[in-house]
């Protein structure tokens, strides 16, 4: 048999193929280095040189942004334009990873996801011109980075699908379609970094990574940012807690309600007719509590006399500069979020939303009779309100575009305070049955440029916005104390429950560095009766503990889910993953808990998986109505 003469050209044609290959390897290992520099680069880290921020990369995150590059390349083909584009899109993602840890102290997380639909909204929270750079310089990056494959293009032609002689070059084909196969799978597996066993998450713990859920800033900066990313993606919010079944649930059930029958036997009031508004106040905050700077003015002196005469104390966020759907979820639940995971960081987008129904105060107030309207003063996309608002049953629903009174202060673009309280004073006016109504307002969320002509004095000259965001203090107490003085004139009952969400995102490290590490997330709070009211000050909590205080309040009758937080309140009623905190504020420990306040954390967290992602078993019989369709 005749044997094929072999072409001249065909060794040489391979060994090309192959340094193709090699250099193709490199060019994706070396550009993901660079971007994962860049990334970590990002979380304000100060090296002494490029190479001590080199050595600091975890290679893990460069192999997966390598295998994100492959996969891009597997797609399109061309292998310039796949680092240009992956290259362009992680700086973005850095530049709004650092942007966000300026404002919020935070890093970006996978559920941020969400706000994409939102990017005007987001947009506004930067400097124009900050925006145009980023986005210019993105472009030039993918730009420069496509000019360089065009030039290397001229020397090393790359390998094309089609042959200039016809027909396909099927060993390009497969090289592509299993590179593909291979890259895509890992990057579907990486979505499941949380669960067990999983082959990304496995690594990362075997070169050394330390998780703390209570530090997100440690673990993207320790661990690597795309490292941080993974452990953020989206987890069962709970484990099943140990004992969890029927029998179980039905055991607490009795005993809480024996509980709620003790508590009752003392009160003489009622819910039934009274009004009740939650106010969750945008970045509402005491400036006094603060250190490092003063004030020249008291922005708030109502709001504090008001304090001084009701139910009050200190109310502690989750994070500093943001979370405010994370609050609004304790407030109307009682479900404390540092009972979740770490990861299930925002209820509302990542389950709360996916449910026909969720147990809440709203359903509870809607089986008392009341009218339940949910009223944000803005639009309703953020946090999948609108979705989240169906699942909780509010009868009405009202944004920005359906309200009565829309002024704004001077130049803020954001609806004024004083106009969301009227359109409180007018939901009321609007119903027969008395009103359940959560508020979230809008006039002092951030930035805050040059709003108001009459910024309030400081002495911070490194705190550009702090006088500014003073002066919108002061239109909150003003407001505040006028839409007070209108409820108390009127003959109905109106319990007002009025907290902060969260600091601005205003203060530099060194007025952080300042303060006590909680410092920067304890903000006001105060429950206000228009008829009964009475001084009870400086208790600490989270919103889930406000709850029981509007029954307090009217000195009604608690359902047994009451009667559970009642107690959690009156023990340890800061539940969070950064602190436990007792009701003055005292660290608790809570691997060490006394058996009382165990068998009481312990309770509440078989409740609270049995209301969230349970079985329900216990909704109907400790909270009547919560999880009901209206």
């Amino acid at each position: 048999m005749k044997k094929t003469a072999r072409s001249p050209q065909e060794p040489k044609s391979r060994l090309r193929s192959w340094f193709a290959a090699i250099s193709a390897i490199f060019i994706i290992l070396f550009a993901s280095l660079v971007d994962v520099f860049i990334l970590q680069n990002s979380m304000r880290i100060q090296w002494e040189n490029v190479r001590a921020g080199l050595l600091a990369v975890n290679p893990l995150d460069v192999l997966f942004v390598a295998v994100i590059m492959a996969c891009v390349w597997a797609v399109i083909g061309r292998l310039w334009w796949s680092v240009g584009v992956v290259s362009g899109l992680l700086v973005l993602l850095s530049i709004v990873n650092r942007n966000k840890l300026l404002m919020r102290q935070e890093p970006l997380f996978p559920s941020d996801r969400d706000f994409i639909g939102e990017i005007g909204f987001v947009a506004s929270m930067v400097e124009g011109r900050t925006v145009l750079i980023a986005v210019l310089g993105v472009l030039a990056l993918i730009l420069v980075i496509t000019l360089i494959g065009w030039i290397a293009g001229r020397w090393f032609p790359r390998p094309r699908l089609r042959r200039p002689e016809g027909g396909i070059n099927k060993g390009f084909l497969a090289v592509r379609v299993v590179t593909f196969v291979l890259a895509g799978g890992l990057l579907v597996h990486s979505t499941s970094f949380n669960e067990s066993p999983n082959l990304w998450r496995a690594s990362y713990d075997a070169a050394g990574a330390s998780w703390m859920p209570w530090d997100q800033v440690y673990n993207y900066r320790m661990n690597g940012v795309i490292g941080g990313f993974l452990y953020n993606m989206p987890v069962q919010p709970m484990d099943t807690p140990e004992g969890y079944d029927a029998a179980a649930m039905d055991e607490i059930s009795e005993r809480y309600a024996e509980r709620a029958d003790q508590i009752n036997a003392d009160r003489e009031g009622s819910l039934d007719d009274v009004n009740v508004v939650f106010v969750l106040s945008e970045s509402f905050t005491d400036p006094s509590w603060m250190e490092g700077f003063d004030l020249d003015t008291n922005p708030i002196p109502s709001i504090q006399q008001v304090m001084s005469e009701s139910i009050s104390g200190q109310v502690y966020a989750n994070t500093y500069g943001g979370g405010t759907s994370t609050m609004e979820f304790e407030s109307l639940t009682g479900e404390p979020v540092g009972l979740f995971r770490p990861q299930a960081s925002s209820p509302y987008q990542m389950f709360v939303s996916d449910y026909d129904t969720y147990p809440s105060a709203v359903g509870a107030f809607n089986e008392l009779g009341h009218h339940t309207v949910a009223f944000h003063a803005y639009n309703l996309q953020m946090y999948k309100r609108q979705d989240v608002y169906r699942t909780l049953g509010f009868d009405d629903v009202v944004d920005d575009a359906g309200m009565q009174h829309q002024e704004r202060v001077q130049r803020n673009p954001y609806i004024s305070d004083a106009s969301a309280y009227d359109e409180v004073v007018h939901q009321l006016d609007s119903s027969q049955d008395p009103v359940f109504l959560n508020l979230v307002t809008m006039q002092n969320h951030g930035p805050y440029p040059d709003y108001y002509d009459d910024p309030i004095g400081n002495d911070a000259p490194g705190l550009m916005q702090l006088g500014q965001y003073a002066r919108g203090l002061a239109h909150t107490d003003a407001a505040t104390r006028g839409f007070l003085d209108e409820l108390q004139s009127r003959d109905e009952e109106t319990i007002v429950v009025f907290y902060g969400d969260h600091h601005p995102g205003i203060y530099d490290e060194e007025t952080l560095a300042a303060n006590d590490e909680a410092a920067s997330v304890r903000t006001p709070y105060f429950v206000w009766n228009s008829k009964t009211n009475e001084a009870q000050p400086g208790a600490a909590i989270t919103p889930a503990m406000l709850l029981p205080m509007v029954y307090e309040s009217a000195d009604a009758p608690v359902p047994p889910y009451i009667a559970l937080l009642e107690d959690v309140r009156r023990s340890i009623p800061v539940l969070q993953h950064a602190r436990t905190l007792d009701p003055q504020g005292q660290p608790v420990d809570r691997d060490n808990l006394d058996e009382p306040t165990q068998t009481l954390l312990d309770d509440l967290t078989k409740v609270q998986y049995d209301f969230s992602i349970g079985d329900r078993y216990a909704v109907d019989s400790m909270w009547p109505g919560a999880a009901e369709e209206h």
